[in-house]
Order: structure tokens, then C-alpha cells, then sequence
């Protein structure tokens, strides 16, 4: 009788503990190790990029524009520019390519792709490189003309992407040389390309550079005498 009247007064304190008085289940707490599994399974959203970020990894990166030669005071009116014609097969062996520049306008280095290149001192990224004509990439569409600068006829051809020009390329013939000069830039398209056909209306040929050759060296025999 005892042993009952224990059980069941213990019973009565455990439901008060828990109805608190008016009978009703405390919610479900879950424990702290089922909580953090839950916030790890539960996906995160992801944010959506936004348009100015689209545009920024859309935007190519230019490269810096070079460091030019120094202006010397004793500059003649013109330089020249020398090279290989870029079509060989249709050139005059032993004959190079030349231009004339004005050096406050130009500067004759060697770019960033290994290439002798005429730099535009006034119009960033504004250079000349020499160039063979070669197939174009999808998406690309090209342009060709022909037209007299100076008293040379030079084919044109304006290379777009998308409808935006990216470079022109010019190929002429002049003193049994055949070459071609490509032209790209930045800004200001039309006043780098003014410019550079100053620079090929005096397109030319001239005599190869002359190798310098290597030294040669005549080993002397060696005797030795037999003891």
C-alpha cells in the first residue's frame, strides 16, 4: 500500500512538472546535435550575380602600354624602319622592307609579343606590327578594299568583332617586295589610322641587312712525342 501511494505521488509531480499545471505537452525541443545537423543539411541560397559583375568579368584586362625611347633633341625629320618582307615567296630575294616615321610621332621597340612594333607616342595603344593575311575566328568578319595611298596601291582589310573593328591589316607592293602591316588600337581608330598610312606611303624596298658573320676559330694540330 505504501509502494503505491509512493508511485503515484511521483507520477503527479512529473505531470505537473510538465503540463505546467493545465495539462498540456511541452513543443518538441530538439536536442543541440540534431539542431547543427539541420542547419547543415539545409541549402543556402545562392545570390545572383549582379550585372555590373557580369560586365566586369566580360571586360578583357589591356595590357600596360609600353615604355617608349626617350625624344633625343638630335633626331633626324625621319627615321627608317627595316624587315623582312612578310611574303617571302612573292618578294625579290635579298630585299628587306622600309618605311619612313617621324620619331615625335612614332617610336620603333619591340612589343610585348616579341614583334618589332611602331608605337604611337600621342594615341594609346595605337602600334604597327608586320602581318601575312591568315583565316579569322568565328565571329569575326573582315572587309577588304583596295586603295592608292600615296602612289602605292594597298589592299585593306578592316577585321570586326561583333561589329566593333578591332584592327586593319594593309598589304602592298612596292620595289619587288611584298609585305603587310597590321594596325590596332584602342581609341581614336581614325586618327591612328591617318597616321599609319603617313607611314606606308613611303613604303619601299631596300638591300637585306647583311648578317654579321660568326667568328671562326683553326685549332692547331697537337704532337706529342713518343718516349
Amino acid at each position: 500500500m505504501r509502494l503505491r501511494l509512493v508511485l503515484t505521488s511521483l507520477l503527479l509531480s512529473v505531470c505537473a512538472a510538465c503540463g505546467g499545471g493545465g495539462g498540456t505537452v511541452a513543443p518538441f525541443s530538439a536536442k543541440p546535435a540534431e539542431i547543427h545537423l539541420a542547419a547543415l543539411n539545409t541549402p543556402e541560397a545562392t545570390p545572383e550575380p549582379s550585372a555590373t559583375a557580369l560586365v566586369a568579368s566580360l571586360t578583357p584586362t589591356l595590357l600596360p602600354t609600353p615604355e617608349l625611347p626617350t625624344l633625343e633633341s638630335t633626331l633626324p625629320a625621319l627615321e627608317t624602319w627595316s624587315s623582312q618582307p612578310t611574303y617571302l615567296e612573292e618578294s625579290e630575294a635579298g630585299l628587306d622592307f622600309r618605311v619612313s616615321y617621324n620619331g615625335l610621332v612614332w617610336a620603333l621597340i619591340e612589343n610585348e609579343g616579341g614583334l618589332p612594333a611602331l608605337v604611337h607616342r600621342n594615341i594609346p595603344y595605337c602600334q604597327i606590327v608586320p602581318t601575312a593575311g591568315r583565316g579569322m575566328p568565328r565571329g569575326w568578319t573582315v572587309e577588304s578594299v583596295f586603295r592608292e595611298i600615296g602612289s602605292l596601291q594597298f589592299e585593306v582589310a578592316t577585321a570586326s568583332q561583333e561589329g566593333q573593328v578591332k584592327f586593319v591589316n594593309y598589304f602592298g607592293r612596292a620595289g619587288g617586295i611584298v609585305t603587310g602591316f597590321q594596325v590596332s588600337f584602342e581609341e581614336q581608330m581614325e586618327a591612328c589610322l591617318s597616321d599609319a598610312e603617313v607611314v606606308f606611303a613611303t613604303l619601299t624596298s631596300a638591300p637585306a641587312a647583311t648578317p654579321t658573320p660568326s667568328p671562326t676559330f683553326t685549332l692547331e694540330p697537337t704532337f706529342t712525342s713518343t718516349p
